[in-house]
């Protein structure tokens, strides 16, 4: 159901909302066995819930992309969740409704489709060489639309760093993504778990750059496995040896992280690898685009670690492996680590 909220008093269970709105749909990892939680944080668009098993839930506008812990909701007309919903709020649910009583509101749930991000589908081949002429193609867009801020400029332009913060980031990066490099062609998972120890925190924000490196740089080797069997046994051993620096994450950047090990990923991100993965150009640009538009530099984030992840010398400016093909300047001191 596609409608919008409406004023009317509408009872669930014993209460009573005012507000009533249809979700379009509901993420893969959602459940709602006697869900229950606080609201986190609000914005116009996205509203972040806790749920008391420490798992996040984020109710989302019908314009934003799924998510695996996600429910895209259609909100009446020009209204957003700030008009309504408040941090600390309490929030219930079950398979028919999630409702935040102090705010008179209910997401009514009984229509909507279920969504399931579908990457490992793509089955990309990042050794074909129109493949690889797609990735430096969102290589370029990334360069020319990613926000200041965040790894970015730091490793793709090799940007002069704006604060102390950003000098600390630059030098961390310079000296873990060589590390990382070589773990990946040694196949050698508790290496490349020590050097993603080193990245993960990076940064500000609710989501630091760090982290949304580590979800772009798992979402490239789910897209690759099919194809490179020798990277199968590799991943499957990374991702045990994962959970626990998943676990150490903040609240939000854990969810993603988790979905990440499970190989659920943002709509945004699977619809990108597809389109490298089938290089189609006009798509291949538009999903950039909408990655890149995700917080101020989230989506950015996400898709350094999905080059690196399919090809490390799309963001090391090295030589690229397994055979020469063109790439961009290098960026300075990533020849090798400090």
């Amino acid at each position: 159901m596609d409608s919008a909220a409406d004023d009317r008093p509408r009872s669930a269970g014993s209460a009573s909302y005012r507000v009533s709105i249809a979700a379009c749909s509901v993420g893969s990892r959602v459940a709602f066995q006697r869900a229950r939680g606080s609201v986190h944080s609000v914005y116009r668009q996205a509203c972040n819930i806790e749920l008391h098993d420490g798992t996040l839930l984020t109710l989302l506008a019908r314009g934003l992309g799924n998510l695996p812990h996600g429910i895209r909701c259609a909100l009446p007309g020009a209204a957003d969740f700030q008009l309504w919903l408040h941090r600390g709020q309490a929030v219930a649910g079950d398979s028919l409704a999630l409702c935040i009583a102090q705010a008179g509101v209910a997401v009514d749930l009984s229509s909507a489709e279920r969504w399931r991000c579908r990457l490992e589908a793509c089955a990309l081949d990042a050794r074909a060489a129109p493949t690889v002429r797609a990735m430096l193609l969102v290589r370029r867009l990334l360069r020319e639309q990613a926000p200041r801020g965040g790894f970015a400029p730091l490793v793709l332009d090799g940007a002069d760093p704006g604060s102390s913060l950003e000098r600390a980031m630059q030098r961390r990066l310079m000296r873990t993504l060589p590390e990382l490099d070589r773990a990946g062609r040694s196949l050698d998972p508790a290496l490349a778990v020590k050097a993603l120890e080193q990245l993960a925190g990076l940064g500000p924000g609710l989501t630091p750059s760090g982290d949304d490196f580590i979800v772009g740089y798992l979402a490239a080797l789910y897209s690759r496995r099919s194809r490179e069997s020798m990277l199968r046994p590799f991943l499957r051993e990374l991702l045990r040896m994962l959970a626990p620096l998943a676990a150490a994450a903040n609240l939000i950047s854990r969810q993603f992280i988790f979905n990440a090990l499970e190989g659920e990923f943002s709509e945004g991100l699977a619809e990108l690898v597809s389109a490298i993965a089938t290089r189609d150009e006009v798509r291949l640009r538009e999903s950039v685009a909408q990655v890149v538009r995700v917080g101020h530099s989230s989506g950015a984030d996400s898709l350094v670690g999905l080059l690196f992840g399919l090809r490390p010398s799309l963001v090391l400016g090295c030589a690229a492996r397994p055979c020469a093909l063109p790439v961009g300047r290098r960026s300075p001191g990533t020849s090798s680590p400090s």
